[in-house]
C-alpha cells in the first residue's frame, strides 16, 4: 500500500484480455437490447392492429361489410388481419334454429 492506494501488480496481458472481454460483453448487451426493442415494437404493433379490428367489427356502421381488414408494418415485420363483421342478429337466428 503506497500513499493510501492499494496497487496490484498484474501483467499487461490481463489488461488486454479484460479489454477484449469487455468489448464482447458490451457488444452482446447491445445486440440483446436491440432485439428486445424489436420484439417490443412488433408486439405493440400487433396488439394495436388486433384491437382496431375488434373495435371495427363490432361497430354498427360496418354491419353491411362482410369483413374488416387492417394492416400495419414496422421495421422487419408486417401484419394483415382480416375478421368477419360480428352480426348479433344472425347469431340469435342460429340459436333459435338450434332450439
Amino acid at each position: 500500500m503506497k500513499n493510501g492506494i492499494l496497487w496490484i501488480k498484474a501483467p499487461a496481458s490481463y489488461t488486454i484480455e479484460a479489454a477484449g472481454v469487455m468489448a464482447v460483453v458490451l457488444f452482446t448487451m447491445m445486440v440483446l437490447l436491440n432485439q428486445a426493442f424489436h420484439v417490443h415494437a412488433e408486439t405493440t404493433g400487433c396488439f394495436i392492429v388486433h384491437e382496431t379490428v375488434e373495435r371495427e367489427r363490432h361497430k354498427i356502421e360496418n354491419q353491411d361489410e362482410p369483413e374488416i381488414t387492417r394492416q400495419a408494418q414496422g421495421v422487419r415485420w408486417s401484419l394483415e388481419l382480416t375478421a368477419s363483421v360480428f352480426c348479433p342478429e344472425e347469431l340469435m337466428r342460429m340459436w333459435s334454429l338450434a332450439e
